[in-house]
C-alpha cells in the first residue's frame, strides 16, 4: 500500500516539476517576443538621410532701414518654403560691425524665431564699410561635412566688395564645401549707376554665376517676395 503511494506521489511530483518547466519556458518565450516588439520599431526609425543645409545672412546695415521689414519676411518665407524636420538653418547679420551669428544648425522653428527677433545695427559713424566678406568666412563655418545640399542665402543691399584674392578664395571655398550662392538684392535705391553699369551687388552676382546659384532684385517692394521666395526656394530645392 504504501509502495503504490510513493509512486503515486512520484509521478504527481514529476508532473508538477514538468508543467513548472512548460509555464516557465512559455513566459520566456513571451518575455522574449515582447523585447523584440519594443526593439524593432526602433530599428525602422534609423536617422533620414542628411536635409539641406541653408545660412541666411541678413544686412542690418543703418542704411537698410526703411526695407529691414523686406529682408525679414523673405528669409522667414523661404525658412518657411524649406520646413522639412530633418532641414537645418544658421543665421547670421552683419553690417558695419562685426558679424553676429545668431542661430547656428537649428531646426526651422527656431531660425523662424531668430529671424523675427533681428533688429537694425545702431552706429553713429556716418561713413562706413560692411563686413560682407568677413560674414561669408561665418557662414562657411556652419556647414558640415556631410552629403546634404547646402546654400548660403545673402539677402543684401549690395555693397559688397571683395578684393580680387579674396574673391578667388571664397569661391575655392564654396566649390570645396559644394555651396551654391542665393543672393535677393533689396534697398530703398536702384543698384544701377549711369548708362545702366551695376554699382550694388556686382561681386555677389559674380559668386552667385560661379556657384551656380540664383539672384534676385526685389528692391524694396513687398510685392515682389512671393516670387523670389518660389525662385529662391526652387533653385535651394534643385541641389
Amino acid at each position: 500500500m504504501s509502495t503504490r503511494i510513493s509512486r503515486t506521489t512520484l509521478q504527481r511530483s514529476r508532473l508538477a516539476r514538468l508543467a513548472t518547466l512548460c509555464i516557465s519556458t512559455l513566459l520566456i518565450v513571451c518575455a522574449d517576443s515582447f523585447l523584440w516588439s519594443k526593439i524593432e520599431p526602433q530599428t525602422k526609425t534609423q536617422p533620414s538621410p542628411s536635409g539641406l543645409q541653408l545660412v541666411v545672412l541678413l544686412d542690418t546695415n543703418p542704411h537698410q532701414k526703411k526695407v529691414l521689414k523686406v529682408e525679414l519676411t523673405l528669409a522667414e518665407k523661404i525658412i518657411q518654403q524649406l520646413n522639412q524636420p530633418q532641414n537645418r538653418f544658421s543665421v547670421i547679420t552683419f553690417g558695419s560691425q562685426s558679424p553676429i551669428l545668431v542661430k547656428s544648425v537649428v531646426p526651422p522653428a527656431e531660425a523662424i524665431a531668430a529671424v523675427r527677433d533681428v533688429r537694425l545695427e545702431q552706429t553713429r559713424e556716418k561713413y562706413f564699410s560692411v563686413q560682407l566678406c568677413d560674414a561669408v568666412n561665418l557662414a562657411f563655418d556652419q556647414f558640415t561635412d556631410d552629403a546634404g545640399p547646402k546654400s548660403l542665402l545673402v539677402i543684401s543691399e549690395g555693397n559688397d566688395y571683395f578684393p580680387g584674392k579674396i574673391f578667388k578664395h571664397t569661391v575655392s571655398r564654396a566649390s570645396r564645401l559644394r555651396v551654391t550662392f542665393e543672393v535677393a538684392m533689396v534697398a530703398d535705391h536702384s543698384f544701377y549707376g549711369t548708362k545702366g553699369l551695376q554699382r550694388y551687388g556686382f561681386d555677389l552676382r559674380r559668386l552667385v554665376g560661379k556657384t551656380h546659384g540664383r539672384y534676385v532684385e526685389i528692391g524694396g517692394k513687398e510685392k515682389k517676395i512671393p516670387r523670389a521666395v518660389e525662385q529662391l526656394s526652387e533653385n535651394i530645392l534643385s541641389r
